[in-house]
């Protein structure tokens, strides 16, 4: 059996919040596995299997160099998911798209992570690890690229990418991927808004995962994770790659309807 060490942040305040891996845990018990959560960088821990769980967009060198103590490191691909590292539909001023588009921020869940590590830094009298980062979770959907601010093109904490919604009779639509290893889970949530959010879900049903974001996976390097995408016409548009993905309200109960097959995919690293 395996003793699998999760990597978190030294500010995430991981288990106050409710992260998808916490439901994996239970099953890594049960099936003879020891675990242990480790925060930040200092501790002296060995293990068969580390988790890179930093839930920040952008990982810090210390936390890389920290997993490469372990002989099993997964994640660890995943330094940078910034959309602006991540996205294949990001306008540019200038460019000759037409259609409408959507402002967002730069950073992962729109930068909830990093305002919270700072928060808790400053609580507890230390530097926030985060300065320049900016909390912007709302979306701005505009007709065309000419209605985007002219601030919004200068400040790097966003970004512009075509808003390309799925949608049908019944309403717009957003795919979920899930995966760890060899284990996954592909669904799409129908909700009544173009931008839509797992708490207005409607209705849901299993979704194939397309070839193309198997292909982003590996080039990402996402071991475990989550992708929200769209398709329209046959093709896939990766909205966001999160390697520290929660669950929300309405949606847990699917979640851990789904949770022994999803932690069996640690086996795939273990054999």
């Amino acid at each position: 059996m395996a003793r699998i060490v999760v990597i978190t942040h030294e500010y995430d305040d991981f288990f106050s919040r409710d992260y998808l891996i916490q439901g994996l845990f239970e099953h890594w018990r049960g099936m003879g596995h020891e675990l242990i959560v480790t925060a930040g960088t200092r501790t002296e821990i060995s293990g068969d299997i580390a988790i890179l769980h930093v839930d920040c967009s952008v990982v810090d060198d210390a936390y890389l160099d920290y997993a490469k103590r372990f002989p099993i490191v997964l994640n660890a691909g995943t330094r940078d998911i910034r959309k602006s590292a991540v996205s294949r539909v990001i306008v540019d001023r200038g460019d000759d798209w037409r259609g409408p588009v959507v402002v967002k921020s730069n950073l992962n869940t729109g930068g909830l992570p990093e305002h919270i590590h700072n928060r808790i830094a400053r609580r507890m009298g230390a530097a926030p690890p985060h300065r320049t980062a900016k909390l912007f979770e709302q979306y701005e959907v505009l007709d065309s690229q000419a209605l985007v601010r002219r601030r919004v093109w200068k400040d790097p904490s966003l970004v512009v990418e075509r808003f390309v919604p799925e949608h049908d009779e019944r309403g717009f639509w957003l795919r979920t991927w899930v995966f760890f290893g060899d284990s996954e889970r592909c669904n799409r949530y129908c909700g009544p808004r173009a931008i839509v959010k797992g708490s207005e879900t409607t209705f849901s049903e299993p979704a194939p995962v397309p070839q193309e974001l198997r292909e982003m996976r590996a080039r990402l390097g996402f071991d475990y994770g989550k992708f929200d995408f769209a398709v329209n016409d046959g093709r896939a548009t990766l909205f966001d790659a999160n390697r520290t993905p929660g669950s929300a309200p309405n949606l847990t109960a699917h979640f851990v309807k789904n949770a022994a097959s999803l932690a069996a995919g640690i086996n795939s690293f273990l054999k």
